[in-house]
């Protein structure tokens, strides 16, 4: 080699130079690998062989150091931390599924197709209700769980801020409604008037409907006659031949709700006034026996009654929540300065 060497410097450099560059570059390139000079130190770093994320993981753990004289018990309470895990699980899991349910309703009744045509008309819909309950009840479940499985202060935060602008939002309500109980009262009623009005547009509402009636035994807000509002059951649709005007819906019909097989025309025609002298005395007669086929009290001042008879119960009901959403956010605020009081004892020696 040395004299192919040779031979090939005095055929390009001619004899007398012996140290030229190509002569250099010729026999570091005709070296063998392991003894070829490194061009720069970068290559021999990039060479070493690369440690495992194990002895990565091994050695940071080994640079945390305990501040001195602070221990290595941690600070955080397993139990303050796995309560307020459970406790948010079942919050987590019950908003899953009122989200689910209430998507699943608008989907079936193709709302979002056309949410621009029912704009006017989304407070009757009884599911959006269902949708922002759902979305706030898996919101803070979401959170909490996440704020105290993973020891995350951000989330814990969040969950106690939304739960503090909760609580606010509640007795501020609560609040209004006593204050402004008449002009309430009045806003109930137009609601409600709007409601048997749209009765047949939307299933869910006719469904909610159905249901209170039968359940509280009434029919209409004040009275059977509030129907008379409702194009279908209006008196006036006997113009059109209509089989059901000056009627009530099945609902309204005496225990309609005990029937194995619903009668759903048992309602039709009730509200009109007898034409004939037969028609009349029936009528007369039907009275006198008290055998109305619908029941003749409206569903809103039940709802009063109700209200009334229960108030205790219904404050009670309004205090374990506030008492549960106040223990809610003592809980995560705690867990949150136990977290900090670990992290304030760690500290890094590189």
């Amino acid at each position: 080699m040395l004299r192919v060497m040779s031979v090939i410097r005095r055929c390009v450099l001619g004899p007398g130079r012996k140290h030229s560059l190509l002569t250099v570059i010729f026999k570091i390139a005709l070296r063998p690998e392991h003894q070829r000079p490194l061009l720069a130190p970068q290559m021999a770093n990039r060479r070493q062989p690369v440690p495992q994320r194990a002895q990565q993981r091994v050695y940071r753990q080994s640079q945390i150091r305990y501040a001195p004289g602070a221990g290595g018990e941690s600070e955080i309470s397993c139990c303050v931390k796995y309560s307020v895990f459970s406790f948010n699980v079942i919050f987590f899991l019950l908003g899953f599924g009122l989200l689910l349910f209430g998507v699943w309703a608008q989907i079936e009744k193709d709302t979002f197709v056309n949410l621009l045509s029912k704009a006017s008309k989304l407070y009757l819909d009884p599911t959006w209700p269902l949708l922002i309950v759902g979305f706030l009840t898996f919101t803070i479940g979401f959170s909490g769980c996440v704020g105290s499985l993973r020891e995350n202060t951000s989330f814990l935060t969040f969950y106690s801020t939304l739960l503090g602008l909760l609580l606010i939002a509640e007795i501020s309500a609560g609040v209004f409604a006593y204050a402004c109980r008449d002009q309430l009262d009045n806003y109930i009623r137009n609601l409600l008037n709007d409601v048997v009005v749209g009765y047949r547009d939307d299933p869910d509402l006719q469904l909610l409907i159905d249901s209170m009636q039968e359940t509280w035994m009434c029919c209409g807000i004040n009275g059977a006659d509030d129907w008379d509002r409702n194009t279908y059951f209006s008196i006036e649709a006997r113009e059109v031949a209509s089989p059901e005007a000056g009627g009530v819906p099945f609902s309204c019909c005496i225990n309609s709700s005990k029937l194995e097989f619903k009668n759903y025309f048992c309602g039709h025609g009730v509200r009109l006034k007898p034409e004939s002298h037969m028609a009349a005395h029936l009528a007369a007669q039907r009275v006198m026996a008290h055998t109305s086929p619908i029941y003749t009290e409206g569903c809103l001042p039940k709802l009063q009654l109700w209200l009334n008879n229960n108030m205790l119960l219904v404050a009670v009901s309004m205090v374990i929540i506030a008492i549960i959403q106040v223990l809610g956010i003592c809980f995560a605020q705690n867990l949150k300065s136990d977290i900090l009081a670990q992290r304030a004892k760690w500290y890094y020696t590189h």
